[in-house]
């Protein structure tokens, strides 16, 4: 192979994780795959590389279908079994929950759009169990929004915002997506989506033409619809999350690009003009691109290059200038502090609060040493670069969550916490004072749980679920 190599100069082990996670690959990748496979001493390692990617179904299920399994010693496999098991036993009882949902949907005559890993299972893998699956995630019509709602109450579904005492409805000059919904035992969580991206970032979808590009599909027995490859990989591009980069989240759009040979580049191009979304393009293509190179990637980010903000091409040549630092990159970090929120608008109780509101400032402001030198792409760093890493990192976090929740909202929400926390407190001294709704009627996380029927830690799970 020449310049152009998949994981061009990685070690053998990265590039056999690289190279499994070709949903089709061709003869001569097959044949890089075996030899490599051969070349292997540190399976660990190896697994190790995929259980941070993320992508521990695809390695096991590649080399077992290439007969290269048996090259793995036991006790690795033990490793790789334990994973891929129980992301196929979780996977099983989601995609049998989507099914039936699906099923009340074109029943109902709701065009509902099957998003991301769960259309890529059926048309690119033909696995269900290809990676873990956080949620469902549908893209329908504004005008259908009541009506999805209708059937998740027939389907006993409730609202994350039901933790919150707030109904879910729709504020589309907000946001492009009602709270997730949650069966009662946790195995569906749907992530219902009206639009690919909020309307307060600065990015304008042309949503009509997306919807005359969907095309009808079989999804598992099941009709539903896809929008076209271009604009999943539009999709794939915009909602990359900038430090969860890493081969689980690439492989879907190396290989959407591999899969659908007559994608039309130049309506792409037009899509990305048109919304503006050349920074997020950029930053999402060239990281794939640096682990298994397609040519049409390498021209579009030539093209749209230009009207590429600087931090954005320096950050990005940062990331993909080390490959090892790359495939260590993964970070969900952003998701702790997420959590963080949400377990702190889940309660009402001052000692509940403070507790989710410590572990959002802290993740925010004082970031692990390994996630800051992840999201710095550092390698082997001298003790001052670790230290500006960590120095760093609380700047790089409000960029991301400013990016994707827009430039005000983020800051107006953390300074909710602080007037929450206060109010909290206040309302708690008031009614020991005797004035007011006392404690013991304010409702907590576990009287929250208790009016859905479900436990402390059943709602504890349904938010470890989400990655």
């Amino acid at each position: 192979m020449t310049g152009t190599e998949i994981a061009a100069g990685a070690t053998a082990s990265e590039r056999l994780m690289v190279h499994a996670a070709l949903a089709e690959p061709s003869p001569d990748e097959r044949s890089q795959l075996a030899k490599l496979a051969h070349e292997i001493t540190n399976w660990a390692e190896v697994f190790e590389l995929a259980k941070v990617n993320a992508t521990v179904p695809l390695v096991q299920r590649r080399l077992e279908s290439e007969d290269l399994y048996g090259l793995v010693p036991e006790l690795v496999r033990a490793h790789f079994a334990g994973v891929t098991d129980h992301i196929a036993a979780v996977n099983d009882r989601r995609l049998a929950g989507a099914l039936e949902l699906l099923r009340r949907f074109d029943e109902r005559g709701v065009r509902c759009v099957v998003l991301k890993g769960m259309l890529f299972s059926t048309e690119i893998y033909h696995d269900p169990r290809y990676k873990r699956m956080n949620d469902l995630d549908i893209l329908v019509e504004l005008d259908q929004v009541d009506t999805v709602i209708e059937i998740y109450r027939e389907l006993g579904l409730f609202a994350t915002s039901e933790l919150l005492g707030k109904a879910p409805k729709v504020r589309a000059e907000r946001s492009h997506h009602l709270p997730s919904f949650v069966s009662r035992d946790g195995a569906l969580v749907v992530g219902t989506h009206w639009g690919l991206i909020t309307p307060l970032a600065p990015y304008t979808i042309d949503y009509a033409a997306i919807w005359n590009r969907v095309r009808r599909i079989d999804f598992y027995g099941v009709p539903a619809w896809a929008m076209s490859h271009e604009d999943n990989l539009h999709h794939l591009g915009i909602h990359l999350p900038y430090y969860k980069t890493g081969v689980r989240e690439l492989a879907d759009i190396w290989n959407l690009a591999r899969y659908a040979t007559g994608l039309d580049y130049d309506l792409l191009a037009g899509e990305i003009a048109k919304a503006g979304s050349e920074n997020l393009m950029y930053h999402a293509l060239s990281l794939a691109d640096r682990l298994v190179p397609v040519p049409e990637f390498a021209a579009l980010v030539g093209w749209i290059a230009p009207k590429v903000n600087r931090f954005t091409r320096y950050d990005t040549a940062r990331k993909t200038a080390d490959i090892h630092a790359l495939l260590r990159s993964r970070s969900t970090h952003t998701s702790r502090i997420e959590k963080a929120y949400t377990e702190f608008n889940m309660t009402a109780v001052a000692a509940e609060k403070r507790g989710s509101f410590a572990r959002l400032w802290s993740d925010l402001l004082l970031v692990p040493g390994a996630e800051a030198r992840k999201m710095s792409s550092l390698r082997d760093p001298s003790a001052l670069s670790d230290l500006g890493a960590r120095i760093a990192a609380p700047y790089r976090l409000t960029r991301v969550f400013q990016r994707d929740l827009g430039r005000w909202l983020f800051p107006a929400a953390l300074a909710k916490t602080v007037f929450d926390l206060g109010a909290a407190y206040g309302s708690e001294m008031a009614s020991r004072a005797g004035i007011g709704t006392s404690a013991a009627e304010r409702p907590g996380i576990d009287e929250y749980a208790a009016q859905l029927g479900l436990t402390r830690d059943d709602l504890q799970a349904v938010l470890d679920s989400q990655e």
